[in-house]
């Protein structure tokens, strides 16, 4: 169900043939992890957050630092020395307060990132380093999550979509391993 507060917030995609309130119902009852607040996940955060997606897992170990201001968007000068993930959560906060947010601020281990991984419907890996890239696959794979994954190197990008449920899909590492 949704209340009169989000149906006015949403009224501009409900009214979309594609999506009406069942789908945006969907994308309430949805829960999605998210590694990697940086480049990829900053703008990707905002968007599920924006869009009402109802559970959203952030995950980064990182700080914000200066260098981070000019391509991760989440973040601001005052965030600069704030972990990643705090510093989202109170940009993702002020942007949609009807969303619950799910912090993970250390590195996952294999523990922790096959808990992280069976608690969501979604993994979107926005990270910039292929053991993360890996190992968050390995954990979409043994849980039977899909994983969508996204890489930008300077001006080039790329996005795959991994969806294990499906016996014909490949999965991350059957690609790049």
């Amino acid at each position: 169900m949704l209340n009169d507060q989000e149906l006015l917030r949403y009224s501009r995609q409900i009214l979309l043939q594609h999506v009406d309130i069942d789908g945006q119902l969907r994308l309430k009852a949805s829960r999605v992890l998210i590694v990697g607040l940086g480049g990829l996940g900053a703008p990707v955060a905002l968007y599920l957050a924006a869009a009402g997606v109802g559970e959203l897992h952030l995950a980064d170990f990182d700080t914000v630092d200066l260098t981070n201001l000019q391509r991760q968007i989440i973040h601001d000068t005052d965030s600069v020395g704030l972990s990643k993930v705090d510093s989202a959560m109170r940009r993702l906060s002020a942007i949609n307060p009807e969303i619950q947010l799910v912090p993970h601020r250390t590195a996952l281990d294999a523990d922790s990132l096959a808990a992280a991984v069976t608690a969501v419907d979604l993994v979107l890996d926005c990270t910039d380093n292929f053991s993360t890239r890996e190992a968050v696959n390995a954990a979409c794979v043994a849980a039977g999550k899909p994983l969508v994954s996204g890489a930008a190197i300077r001006l080039e990008g790329q996005l795959s979509v991994f969806d294990p449920r499906r016996p014909e899909s490949p999965c991350y590492h059957c690609l790049y391993g």
